[in-house]
């Protein structure tokens, strides 16, 4: 059949056009304060601030010099049978094109920065097929692409935002993968790529099944599961053919998700755990919304009905189009996070920043109806409206001056504030290349150190679990037994500075950190700058200390001996 083409299409395939290209421009230009922030800070003086970036860059560093996938920074050179080694590889060939640090990070973060583009390609896709229209869509995509959590995070190598693209690629897929074969194999696939990048994935290999069984495509399950199961069947014999048998702290932080699962969180306190991450869940969303809103006292409450009113909006998504493979992900990724031993926040959401944005959307659409339909029945109800569409108002002007001032100010101070506490640990790095020939050190952001000293390291990993129970002295009694990690650990120096234990302590909390290290004997200053210091362990004092204890309970057991009740046996 010949088609005629009348005037009347062409104009609707130029209005089309026109249409796409100013979509794409209007994208395009919300991921310019992103762009501007990758190229600022493109040095990444910030690199190790969430520590997790430099394991990566350490673990690739490992596999592009043939020495097996391992965390070289520690002592130990243990294998990496915590994260998965997708992102590793990536960064791996990094290394392999320019081998010299720190100045091939750069190229890293230009590959971590390309997954927001990527990342807010695949949430309009997403939108559209959702029901919502190019309008709409185009407004969630310029939010996210104008959020400071994912504008933060597009400029590191953190894996969050990639795996974030590869899980909303795997769910896009999951939802053609009835209508085929090779579609439902492409899903497995993506969902094997997702869980290789972040163990989180895991939930895809039964929500997408799940998802695809319940609309009686059950040969399109079966062919999804078994794309993703050689991925996770691989990845957990190979972590635990090679995971280290060592049971002490660093070695189970380091190496084992499960084992400091275990070592942290016991039965009786799942209670406390879940009610905590619960409320870390919903300051989470309302901060991939609002920077940092939940950090102020009546941002704690605004972040909770924040978090319950997107929530609700998910929910109500769900009931209006059908439940996505999304939703049954969401909540098993939820699920998670609610027992797991670390508070949920705004990185940990951010891989259902989508799903999230598309709920605020439909509740505020449901708002909006119900102010139309409510405001000609009655002054009475005309005030309530006003006073419900004036309380939107303010929660949406928070928002936008919240995350202007981040985009403007927090953040750009956040990156000369690392410019400068990095120079003064280059110089500490280069008085160690002088005059400490072999060593191994104690220091906070300990894959950092290794980089760019090239001695190994460890960090003290500081226990979730007495936060949750706020216990404030299990809190610091790690810190009071510093020697004593030293010498489990095989180190010889300490390097302290002014940014350390700013993941793990409040102000209050480093403080007297600071305080009990300074009073420590067994620890000599050796070199101190503005905001660097390095410490030696004296052995001898601490075989003293530890001959003075033993003295010490020799003497308490003469002067009180055991009583007839002591479980002590031998009693002369």
């Amino acid at each position: 059949m010949i088609r005629l083409i009348l005037p009347g299409d062409c104009a609707g395939d130029a209005a089309h056009v026109v249409r796409k290209a100013l979509i794409f421009g209007v994208l395009l230009l919300a991921l310019a304060p992103a762009a501007h922030l990758a190229w600022v800070a493109r040095a990444m003086p910030h690199f190790g601030h969430l520590h997790d970036d430099s394991i990566y860059f350490v673990c690739a560093k490992s596999l592009a010099e043939g020495r097996g996938y391992r965390i070289l920074s520690l002592p130990a050179e243990p294998f990496q049978t915590k994260y998965p080694p997708l992102w590793p590889l990536a960064l791996a060939v990094i290394w392999k094109l320019d081998p010299h640090f720190p100045e091939n990070l750069r190229w890293a973060m230009a590959l971590g920065w390309i997954m927001l583009p990527a990342f807010v390609a695949l949430a309009w896709r997403w939108f559209r097929r959702s029901g919502f229209g190019a309008c709409l869509s185009t407004t969630l995509c310029v939010m996210i692409a104008l959020s400071p959590c994912a504008i933060v995070l597009s400029a590191g190598v953190m894996s969050d935002l990639v795996f974030a693209v590869a899980l909303l690629a795997a769910i896009l897929a999951i939802e053609r993968a009835e209508s085929g074969t090779w579609r439902a194999l492409a899903a497995g696939a993506l969902s094997a790529v997702a869980y290789l990048i972040k163990t989180a994935a895991l939930p895809l290999a039964f929500t997408g099944p799940l998802w695809l069984a319940l609309r009686k495509k059950y040969r399109a399950a079966a062919l999804m599961l078994a794309a993703m199961l050689p991925a996770v069947m691989s990845w957990t014999l190979w972590s635990r053919a090679h995971m280290s048998r060592a049971r002490d702290l660093v070695t189970l932080y380091y190496t084992n998700y499960l084992g400091y699962q275990v070592y942290n969180v016991g039965w009786l306190d799942l209670p406390v755990v879940m009610w905590k991450n619960l409320d870390g869940v919903f300051c989470g969303i309302a901060e991939l919304l609002i920077f940092d809103i939940a950090k102020s006292p009546w941002g704690t409450y605004l972040s909770r009905f924040l978090g319950v009113v997107v929530i609700a909006g998910a929910v109500r998504l769900a009931r209006r189009s059908g439940i996505t493979p999304y939703h049954w992900f969401a909540v098993a990724y939820t699920a998670i996070l609610l027992v797991w031993h670390f508070p949920p926040n705004n990185r940990f959401l951010l891989p259902l920043f989508p799903l999230l944005l598309a709920g605020a959307a439909v509740e505020l659409a449901n708002l909006a109806r119900v102010i139309r339909n409510e405001w000609p029945h009655g002054r009475a109800n005309q005030v309530v409206v006003a006073a419900i569409a004036a309380g939107c108002l303010g929660v949406l002007s928070i928002a936008a001056v919240w995350n202007t001032r981040a985009l403007v100010e927090d953040i750009p101070l956040a990156v000369a504030q690392h410019r400068t506490v990095l120079a003064s640990n280059r110089l500490a790095f280069a008085w160690i290349a002088q005059h400490v020939p072999a060593g191994n050190f104690y220091a906070y952001d300990d894959p950092v150190f290794y980089l760019y000293t090239g001695h190994h390291a460890a960090s003290l990993p500081v226990a979730p679990l007495p936060f949750y129970r706020e216990d404030r002295e299990s809190i610091l009694r790690p810190f009071r037994t510093m020697p004593d990690f030293a010498r489990e650990q095989h180190l010889d120096y300490f390097l302290f500075t002014a940014a350390d234990f700013h993941r793990d302590l409040a102000t209050p909390e480093r403080t007297e950190v600071r305080r009990i290290l300074s009073r420590e004997p067994a620890l000599e200053l050796i070199y101190r700058s503005p905001f660097s210091s390095i410490f030696a362990i004296h052995r001898v004092i601490l075989d003293t200390q530890r001959v003075k204890i033993r003295t010490r309970d020799v003497v308490k057991t003469a002067a009180h001996p055991a009583g007839p009740s002591s479980n002590t046996s031998g009693t002369q």
